[in-house]
């Protein structure tokens, strides 16, 4: 049986037009089914390579995954057909966030997996790739890499097979520039984002699987899960949105199974402790949670005893701008 664990992640937000969000809840289940839905195509609809699920994460509900089973070819892709005109809307800066993770292979054949950005004529401009490669082998490749047009990029981060992370991406297609973080931890900032004269623009997002085979047979029997994805145009990358900084959140498991978390406090903006059992609904409710109207930045160290009535509990810090 297939299945993933899902681990604590801290999220800000940022004011912005929505241009895309789902979390697949409202996809009809089943194998093919990511595609044909709310402007999704792929190159692949009868293998069941790409699909929605809803036994891999049964606390999510509904996720989307691709790498189900034997595609129809070395590549498949699933796309979102955005055709955003940044210069009409007046904002170029565009912020892609994605609740992801990737399960390894039990056959001994290892893929690739990529978040892709492509303008409105299918040029594809810049990916992060997720290399699978076994970490044991030599000169290997694993973990998270860059691509810039024809150039890539190895981050130093590699990624925990089998957990979900929370995958940020700011692209200024004005400046041609993008940055990324992992569970708000920066990957890479302000690096170009294509190296090619096509034209840059937000014509689709794409999630793809690329065999390391060339024969379809021998594909991995890893995948890639989504579990959520908001797509929002923005006035300004979100780590400088109205001066606030970005949280960077560190946390630490106590002897008794309590966990402390950690951050630093913006001024004008509001943090706020929320948490869940089934990151579905979310609760406010924790004593001494709120945290607004600080005069200066604060070191913040938010501390929550483990009820032993509660078998796993999820958490995350929310930052809004103070009224």
């Amino acid at each position: 049986m297939k299945t993933f664990l899902a681990l604590l992640f801290l999220i800000h937000t940022v004011k912005g037009e929505i241009l895309y969000d789902t979390d697949f809840d409202s996809f009809p289940a089943g194998a093919n089914n990511w595609s044909g839905n709310e402007g999704w195509i792929s190159n692949d609809t009868t293998s069941g390579a790409q699909a929605i699920d809803e036994n891999v994460l049964p606390s999510l509900l509904k996720t989307a995954t691709l790498g189900f089973a034997q595609p129809t070819s070395n590549f498949t892709f699933i796309a979102l057909d955005l055709e955003y005109d940044h210069i009409a809307s007046e904002k170029p800066v565009v912020e892609i966030d994605t609740l992801i993770g990737i399960e390894d292979s039990t056959n001994g054949q290892r893929d690739d997996f990529y978040l892709s950005i492509y303008n409105a004529d299918g040029n594809r401009l810049a990916s992060i790739r997720f290399d699978n490669e076994s970490p044991d082998s030599t000169s290997s490749q694993f973990g998270i890499w860059r691509v810039s047009g024809t150039n890539q990029f190895d981050t130093l981060f590699d990624f925990t097979l089998g957990e979900l992370f929370n995958l940020v991406a700011t692209v200024d297609l004005e400046e041609n520039v993008w940055s990324a973080s992992i569970d708000e931890i920066p990957i890479f900032e302000n690096a170009q984002l294509s190296n090619t004269s096509a034209p840059v623009d937000l014509g689709f997002l794409a999630f793809e699987w690329e065999l390391t085979s060339p024969s379809p047979y021998n594909h991995g029997d890893n995948f890639l899960l989504v579990a959520d994805i908001s797509i929002q145009s923005v006035d300004t990358p979100s780590h400088s949105t109205g001066g606030m900084k970005k949280i960077e959140v560190t946390h630490q498991f106590d002897s008794l199974g309590g966990i402390n978390l950690n951050w630093q406090t913006a001024v004008g903006w509001t943090d706020q402790v929320e948490y869940s059992n089934d990151l579905v609904t979310w609760f406010t409710d924790l004593p001494g949670s709120i945290f607004e109207n600080l005069a200066s930045p604060t070191a913040i160290t938010f501390s929550q005893a483990k009820d032993p009535d509660v078998t796993h509990r999820f958490y995350r810090v929310k930052r809004t701008q103070t009224p």
